[in-house]
């Protein structure tokens, strides 16, 4: 097919070809075949088409010339003629022809410089290297809801410091920055990821090279344009004024000829400036194809991609901040608990309870009329629910006594069902779990037979630090006794199979 060259573009290769049949077919210079020129606006050239691309470029003019020769060989006496050799491979139509097959309308001269994956990779990088960073935290089950917990943990926190100014160490004020740090990348990553379509913008289009070039040529081209037509209303405006004082003059004075070539040369210009104007417009026709093609091919799958992305992450991140919020909380109340002026303001306010977040929030609500609370205030009541229901201990029995364990279910659920009870007849068989299970307390017999007490505690204090140890015991002894504290025991369990003096034992144990 023939046609000419009316749009090219030396900065960014992309041109447009009009046939005499006035169709348009957009072109790169990838499709251009010819090795001692390059494309030139005006330009008579032949090509195969695809779609609204051009493809196999090359000079008509060559073309005829070709034409030509294989005229003249073919008017050679034919015991003259020579066999016609197998054409050589041509590595340029093999690309072009590679590139035709890649093509979606027009965005086949429009790779993207980065995938989809690698650019939300890229972006995310310190986000996905933190998250890495804090894999362990990634593998406990103690969280606090932190979003809900912000404001009370924080008041709570300087309430304390107020009652005791040495309350604070290094080891909480780590923790409380470890805290904060987590809590500011999950507020930027949620920031970032909150709308799609300024997540695509940013993530993925910023980083393509080929659309951020054309979209620059694109606003390029429209202060271009501005400025021309600007340009041209000032040339007009300079016209019908010199046309005004052209009536005036005698037409065969100096001062007539002079402003007459005035005139004409204004109008030379006017008409360059639109005729550039029309040629940037048109240019500006094919960006514009490009960069919404561009952007529609690849939204979809970006959207499809990037939201499966910020769900996994945003999870993650979440996880990582409520872990160090429990963290943090445990540590601050043990701290209060060891604080002499903590200790008296609290017995002056007639606060029994151990100290703890539950103990604190109670004090503090105390003073508060339930019927006249504001929003804040309520919110107040319902994370004091939250934390109730947090504070319900998990525990982990571990006896070879299969008709006493049965019992300790039915005993404990009794006292209170929302109590998780774990039990086990083998320490082996559940310790491989215990960072999943996160008991808040161990309830181990170490008179059964083949287990090293010892160890098993100390596996389960290595993974949940905090773990409360209690023993089941069917004899107590002074060696017993001293085993006990050993292991560091909070309580003995005494064995019975009456239900009844179990309850008691248990209900005394558990508030």
């Amino acid at each position: 097919m023939q046609g000419k060259i009316v749009v090219y573009s030396d900065q960014t290769g992309i041109g447009k070809i009009i046939t005499p049949e006035h169709r348009k077919y957009n072109f790169t210079i990838d499709a251009w075949n010819e090795y001692d020129t390059l494309p030139q606006i005006g330009q008579q050239v032949t090509f195969e088409p695809e779609g609204i691309n051009a493809f196999d470029i090359a000079l008509a003019s060559k073309s005829a010339k070709s034409q030509a020769q294989s005229a003249a060989v073919n008017t050679t006496p034919p015991s003259k003629k020579v066999p016609p050799k197998e054409p050589a491979p041509s590595k340029e139509k093999t690309n072009v022809k590679e590139t035709s097959q890649d093509k979606s309308g027009t965005t086949a001269s429009l790779e993207p410089t980065l995938d989809v994956e690698s650019a939300i990779q890229i972006h995310f990088h310190d986000i996905l290297q933190s998250i890495a960073q804090n894999k362990e935290l990634l593998e406990e089950n103690r969280r606090l809801d932190f979003i809900r917990m912000n404001r009370f943990l924080t008041t709570a926190y300087n309430n304390l410091i107020e009652i005791d100014h040495s309350f604070e160490n290094y080891a909480l004020a780590e923790v409380r920055q470890q805290l904060l740090d987590a809590y500011d990348r999950y507020r930027t990553f949620r920031a970032k990821s909150a709308h799609i379509q300024n997540a695509y913008e940013q993530v993925f289009l910023k980083k393509q090279v080929r659309y951020k070039e054309i979209r620059a040529r694109l606003e390029l081209n429209r202060s271009q344009i501005a400025q021309l037509n600007e340009n041209a209303k000032n040339r007009n405006a300079e016209i019908e004024e010199k046309n005004k004082r052209l009536r005036t003059l005698d037409p065969k004075s100096e001062a007539y000829i002079y402003l007459f070539n005035e005139i004409k040369l204004l109008k030379r210009t006017m008409v360059d400036a639109i005729h550039e104007v029309g040629k940037l417009t048109e240019e500006n026709r094919l960006y514009i194809d490009l960069l919404d093609n561009f952007y529609k091919l690849h939204y979809d799958n970006f959207r499809i991609t990037f939201e499966k992305f910020t769900k996994e992450n945003d999870a993650m991140l979440r996880k990582i901040q409520d872990v160090l919020a429990y963290r943090f909380d445990a540590m601050l109340w043990k701290r209060a608990n060891a604080s002499k002026p903590i200790q008296n303001f609290f017995a002056q306010a007639g606060i029994t309870d151990e100290f703890s977040a539950v103990t604190y929030l109670k004090y503090y609500l105390k003073s508060l009329d339930t019927s006249k609370l504001n929003t804040k205030n309520q919110e107040l009541l319902d994370l004091l629910n939250y934390l109730e229901q947090q504070a319900k201990k998990r525990i982990l029995g571990i006896d070879d006594d299969i008709e006493f364990l049965t019992l300790v279910r039915t005993t404990i659920g009794e006292i209170d069902r929302d109590i998780k009870v774990t039990l086990a007849s083998r320490p082996e068989t559940v310790l491989p779990n215990l960072r999943n299970l996160q008991p808040s307390i161990l309830i181990l017999n170490p008179e059964m037979h083949g287990i090293d007490a010892e160890a098993v505690v100390g596996y389960a204090r290595n993974v949940v630090p905090d773990i409360e140890v209690a023993l089941f015991s069917r004899r107590i002894s002074r060696k017993f006794l001293m085993q006990a504290k050993e292991l560091g025991a909070t309580a003995i369990i005494p064995k019975t199979l009456h239900r009844q003096e179990l309850l008691e034992q248990f209900r005394q144990y558990i508030d």
